[in-house]
């Protein structure tokens, strides 16, 4: 009869961890502290993705479209791209969220969060760009945290100064 107390037990703490890891507060802690990753390392932000991570963005700029579709190897090239700009350019970024909505519930073992991201880049003499997107993102829960296994983006520059 104690390993069946045991099991419960088990059971009620993992249900509680995940109910945890998912609440609307921690997972927007995640997105933010992914997001800085993301700038500043973007192979370990690449850790932060399913390996079925499914991948849609589409960005408009002043010089045409960002478009990428795929999986994990497509959105990682991009996050190194990104950051590879940044560095020849010498920019500096700020950015935060607003509208963040998440939704999950019972057995807390997925959630989706939608929010707007709202950027502004600075490359010193050359201008600055500020951009707006919405993103939608589904993660799951893992073993060992938060893992994202969907991304939508669209939006774009809203404006650009040379």
């Amino acid at each position: 009869m104690g390993w069946f107390k045991l099991l419960i037990a088990a059971g009620a703490l993992y249900l509680a961890q995940s109910y945890y890891l998912l609440t609307p507060s921690h997972v927007e802690t995640f997105l933010m502290e992914h997001q800085t990753l993301a700038m500043n390392d973007p192979v370990a932000a690449c850790d932060n993705y399913s390996d079925e991570v499914e991948v849609t963005i589409n960005h408009k700029t002043t010089d045409g479209t960002w478009e990428v579709e795929g999986g994990k190897n497509e959105l990682c090239g991009y996050l190194k791209q990104s950051q590879a700009a940044f560095v020849i350019m010498q920019a500096s970024t700020s950015g935060h969220f607003e509208n963040v909505d998440v939704i999950s519930s019972f057995p807390w073992q997925k959630s989706r969060a939608s929010y707007d991201e709202i950027n502004n880049v600075s490359m010193g003499a050359i201008g600055a760009i500020s951009s707006k997107t919405h993103d939608t993102l589904k993660i799951k829960r893992t073993l060992t945290g938060l893992e994202i296994v969907s991304v939508t983006s669209v939006g774009g520059t809203t404006n650009s100064m040379r």
